[in-house]
């Protein structure tokens, strides 16, 4: 990789028809519900509890990359916690506009923090960034887990909702062990940096160098052999990703306390556990608009949620999930692109570093 490397590009009209077309079936599904009793589920909306619930989506946020910012540390990349922040909320953007899975997001962290925080070493922030995802999916896989286990006694649980929530567990796990095993196995992932310069080069739309990429790869695998013999600095960032994890469970419980509804707090978070990992699969919608709410909606009934409450509390956790966080990450990407713009990058760290970099 090198300096002209660039975040991917989102097409425009592409992400708009598919926003809404997930936006028509989630309306077609709230129609079939009754949209009447819906709007009246909203009603007795208390700002208070929203303005709460908006509060711990933003402190995930800051978990999370205080998470990140201890691996960064590790490779001497110097990005400050806002600059942390920011790159993070960008990343959920991209997820949300982008319809690959959550790689966009990667992508555009990495190259985010190699431009602003890391002197152009693209093989460092892209080992900080690996090692951030594989710590952070830590607590979601196991929420995922209780939750499930906890979903699976429910006999109210549509048979197709249970069978999505089997799979999506299936993946999510198979796929969490084949990326750390990859993140740490050179061969393999020179072979999977070879398979996927043919798609990156169609993503970013100019060649790239074959030799320097499998010299990025060499760099990458030495920071990532170094971050694994830093014990103290990953328990750290797990306390992190762990707080992160709770601030983000606890929006449903703060949506729920926005309107009203009583339920029982274990049973929230059972479900909500399980949610959050489904709308992180790459379902080809983007942020999974549309299939994400009829599952939490459906999980929520199951639980004994009235159902147009449950549909409300839905649409409000998206609400601050999706939307809030997507706007916020867009400003933050246009403010980071244009300062990338005016300043050019960063200069490289000096000589000795503890950081692998090209």
């Amino acid at each position: 990789m090198n300096r002209e490397t660039a975040i991917p590009k989102i097409r425009a009209s592409r992400s708009s028809a598919l926003v809404l077309l997930g936006v028509g079936i989630y309306i077609a599904y709230l129609r079939h519900l009754g949209l009447g009793e819906v709007a009246e589920s909203l009603e007795g909306l208390s700002l208070a509890a929203l303005s709460a619930a908006l509060a711990l989506s933003l402190l995930m946020v800051g978990f999370n990359a205080l998470s990140w910012r201890r691996m960064a540390e590790e490779l001497d990349l110097s990005a400050s916690f806002g600059d942390l922040f920011m790159i993070y909320l960008s990343s959920i953007f991209a997820n949300n506009l982008i319809p690959t899975g959550s790689f966009s997001g990667e992508t555009a962290r990495t190259y985010f923090l190699a431009r602003i925080g890391g002197g152009g070493r693209y093989d460092a922030a892209l080992a900080s960034v690996a090692a951030s995802r594989i710590i952070t999916a830590v607590p979601f896989i196991l929420g995922m887990v209780l939750g499930i286990g906890y979903i699976t006694r429910l006999h109210a649980v549509p048979g197709w909702a249970l069978t999505a929530c089997f799979g999506m567990m299936v993946f999510s796990v198979s796929a969490g062990f084949a990326f750390v095993g990859i993140c740490f196995e050179e061969r393999w992932m020179q072979r999977t940096a070879a398979a996927a310069v043919g798609p990156l080069e169609r993503i970013f739309r100019r060649e790239l160098d074959r030799e320097v990429c499998s010299g990025a790869v060499s760099g990458f695998m030495q920071s990532m052999i170094l971050l694994r013999e830093r014990r103290g600095a990953i328990l750290e960032a797990l306390a992190w990703a762990i707080a992160g994890w709770i601030s983000l469970v606890m929006v449903a419980l703060a949506a729920f306390a926005s309107l009203g509804v009583e339920v029982s707090p274990l049973a929230i978070l059972a479900v909500y556990s399980v949610v959050i990992v489904f709308q992180t699969l790459p379902l080809g919608l983007p942020g999974g608009i549309g299939l994400v709410e009829i599952l939490m909606t459906a999980l929520f009934s199951a639980i004994g949620v009235p159902i147009h409450d449950a549909a409300a509390v839905t649409i409000l956790i998206r609400l601050v999930q999706l939307w809030f966080l997507a706007l916020l990450g867009g400003l933050s990407a246009f403010h980071l692109i244009r300062r990338i713009e005016r300043g050019g990058e960063e200069p490289a760290p000096p000589a000795g570093s503890r950081g692998a970099g090209i």
